[in-house]
């Protein structure tokens, strides 16, 4: 059974949702519907990542962020931070949030020695490692092709890993999202041999979180299908990850995937 992690995202510009949940309140209620819909985490971000998106300033990124997580977290609710400023981090764990989701695979510009610190003090910290072909917010071009992807993101998966172990953190905690979409190429080919092939990721990073939803690939294959219609190719998309045993799958409709779940495991009951 996947462990699912509801988007919420408290941005201007996300693809899918900027600018909904930006009062605290309208977050904080989004939040609590994710939860009755059957979340087990809620991955919250402050700063948008598609090919679109601005960078907002360090200060402005917390402050849409932190009302979520300072009402969630004495609650009992899991809290993942879906943001790759190390200072943001920092004072996210501090707060109480319990995995970091990190788009650049931990790359980004800035002191990560904290990590090795707060690894030992709260060894229940997740570590998510996020492939992206530019190590950074989505952009359109890309030189990845289909026959290349998922070498690229073994390799790229290795060397973070080696990383983030040499700071101390344990490779149980670290866990693999492969991108999609324009975070590996504008050919929608490029994301679908990574579902092709996840089987073969999964082999040497079984720790995967893969996130489709609503993404420019699926709309893009079915004649330009605008955001706010992929939902059925989204979770088909997510069928073909339960069917592989994804341990964790993102997603912006937690209530679909839940009941098209418990369908998928009713069916294979008798196998």
């Amino acid at each position: 059974m996947a462990e699912i992690f509801g988007i919420l995202n408290i941005t201007t510009d996300s693809f899918s949702d900027g600018g909904k949940y930006l009062n605290p309140d309208n977050a904080i209620s989004k939040g609590i519907e994710l939860l009755q819909e059957g979340a087990d985490w809620l991955d919250v971000s402050g700063q948008s990542s598609n090919i679109d998106a601005k960078l907002v300033t360090e200060e402005e990124e917390w402050n849409r962020v932190e009302p979520v997580i300072r009402y969630f977290v004495p609650k009992g609710i899991r809290i993942s931070l879906d943001s790759f400023r190390p200072s943001v981090q920092k004072k996210a764990i501090e707060a109480g949030v319990r995995c970091l989701n990190d788009i650049t695979g931990f790359t980004y510009e800035g002191d990560r020695e904290f990590l090795k610190s707060y690894a030992k003090k709260y060894p229940e910290l997740k570590f998510i490692i996020m492939h992206s072909h530019n190590r950074n917010i989505a952009k359109f071009k890309s030189n990845l092709s289909p026959e290349k992807v998922i070498k690229k993101i073994q390799m790229f998966f290795r060397d973070r890993r080696n990383e983030l172990c040499s700071l101390g953190i344990e490779e149980s905690a670290i866990g693999y999202d492969p991108g999609m979409g324009f975070f590996l190429s504008e050919d929608p080919m490029v994301s679908f041999r990574v579902l092709q092939d996840i089987e073969i990721l999964k082999l040497e990073f079984p720790q995967l979180m893969v996130s489709v939803s609503r993404k420019s690939f699926l709309g893009n294959v079915l004649g330009n299908l605008p955001i706010d219609e992929r939902e059925f190719a989204t979770l088909a998309c997510e069928l073909h990850l339960l069917k592989s045993k994804i341990p964790y799958i993102r997603t912006h409709n937690v209530l679909k995937l839940r009941q098209a779940e418990k369908i998928w495991n009713l069916c294979q009951e008798h196998e």
